[in-house]
């Protein structure tokens, strides 16, 4: 059976839908996000463009929500118009980077494409969560079904673990997904996603998400929360995937998350402090059920041995891997850069000659390997502008059930920015996970622009949420 041309046909479909309905597409993307690893696996020579076509569908929702005139998008535009300032700057930034690429590799115009792409395709992702923040109850199923759907393909990580005979598990052929330490050999789960990065992003953000939807006070009367025991299960059950895949930078995500979100609720609606310690003492809970059941278990002593060396690896790793990268790309590369796309994710398809010098691997050095200095000042100036901004009107909120919402995408936010500056490789070879991340920078500038209408007797946002 012809898998990948099935899924082909399905993602063609899905870009219909798309197309027609902006909110009924993203579900399908979702879907479809995680079902093209094992349909990549499933097929002869694992075509790299199973990993990319997936994003048809999410350019033909943005598409409809551009062209359709979204009200939403357009109250986001007229409140901020910084905006498309900020986003002027940024696209300014690739331009040095396209130009490099365009004059120095043959098939220049390919991998300064493929590098667009990876930078630009994203910033859909900005403008559809932006539409999203005016659609609560939208945006609540889109969370529920990211949760479910891959709970479900969790699965695969279990089944690899136990080595059963399962078709589509394990990572894409040619790697040796190992570690080494000494006395110890760990072995990378990555289940039904094609690696394991992929399977530890998206466990991780499945912890994240889930506790959204479990801490998440919505339409309860007075505010008040309700525990959820279905997405408390989905949180426990994320946990083993993101031990097994044994990548220590997204088992650090979820921490970064609870620390940021507490920061910002604390800073931005002063809530009682036992009550936040309440929430932390829940959430460890939630992590610690997994490695209390698996702890005897063979072969997850080795896991547990190499994540203890995380924090004691912290700073060694972020001197060489992140600030040592950044000199010597630029002793490399000069302050030009090597090119936009050079450093992308599938450029080996598109210019040999261009990845024989590339072994950047966390996302900062990345920048200045593909943009060069120019590139890299040009989209410094566009997020100056956008913090600025934000932190105006930040510090304007005062609506709680807008905060709570504000304070959760900003951790998420925060945590997968954690693991873009680690390695960028599960965002610039992947423009989908990247999209699926913004999409939640957008529900954030979505609900600071929602403020006004709020706290001047508008919809109640709790009966949205």
């Amino acid at each position: 059976m012809d898998y990948i041309l099935i899924f082909y046909i399905v993602v063609g479909i899905g870009a219909l839908i798309a197309i027609t309905d902006w909110r009924a597409g993203l579900m399908v993307a979702i879907v479809l996000d995680c079902v093209r690893d094992p349909a990549r696996k499933l097929s002869e020579g694992e075509p790299t463009l199973a990993t990319y076509c997936v994003c048809v569908v999410w350019g033909a929702a943005a598409a409809n929500l551009f062209f359709g005139g979204d009200q939403g998008l357009r109250q986001i535009r007229k409140r901020f118009p910084w905006l498309e300032r900020s986003m002027t700057w940024y696209l300014l930034g690739l331009l040095p980077g396209a130009v490099l690429s365009l004059a120095l590799y043959q098939n220049g115009i390919l991998l300064a494409g493929l590098g667009f792409v990876s930078y630009a395709a994203p910033l859909l992702g900005i403008a559809l969560g932006a539409a999203l923040a005016y659609r609560m109850k939208t945006l609540k199923k889109l969370l529920q079904l990211y949760v479910i759907v891959n709970c479900v393909a969790f699965s695969g990580s279990i089944a690899e673990w136990l080595q059963w005979d399962w078709p589509a598990i394990g990572g894409l052929q040619g790697f040796e997904w190992i570690r080494h330490m000494p006395g110890v050999i760990v072995r990378l789960i990555s289940g039904f996603f094609r690696s394991p990065d992929i399977a530890g992003f998206h466990a991780a953000n499945v912890l994240m998400v889930s506790t959204i939807l479990l801490l998440n006070r919505g339409d309860k009367p007075g505010f008040r929360r309700s525990i959820s025991p279905v997405w408390m299960s989905a949180a426990i059950w994320s946990v083993v995937p993101l031990i097994l895949c044994g990548r220590r930078k997204m088992l650090m995500m979820p921490v970064i998350f609870l620390i940021a979100y507490l920061l910002y609720i604390q800073l931005a609606a002063k809530h009682n402090v036992a009550r936040i310690v309440g929430y932390v003492a829940l959430l460890i809970a939630i992590g610690a059920i997994p490695l209390a059941l698996y702890r005897d278990e063979e072969g997850i002593e080795d896991h547990q041995t190499y994540y203890a060396t995380t924090f004691s690896d912290m700073a060694p790793r972020l001197k060489d891997n992140v600030a040592g990268s950044v000199v010597g790309t630029l002793r490399q590369s000069g302050i030009m850069g090597s090119g936009l796309g050079v450093a992308t994710q599938g450029a080996q398809h598109f210019a040999v000659e261009a990845r024989r010098d590339v072994w950047q691997e966390d996302g900062i050095s990345r920048l200045f390997k593909e943009l060069g200095v120019p590139g890299v000042f040009l989209i410094g100036c566009a997020f100056v502008i956008v913090l600025r901004k934000c932190r105006i009107h930040i510090r304007q909120q005062s609506y709680l059930p807008l905060i709570e919402i504000q304070a959760f995408t900003f951790a998420l936010l925060m945590a997968n920015l954690a693991s873009f500056v680690a390695s960028h490789q599960h965002f610039s070879g992947d423009p989908a996970n990247a999209l699926w991340v913004l999409l939640f920078a957008g529900v954030f500038l979505g609900t600071l622009g929602l403020t006004d209408s709020y706290q001047m007797g508008g919809r109640n946002p709790s009966r949205q949420a």
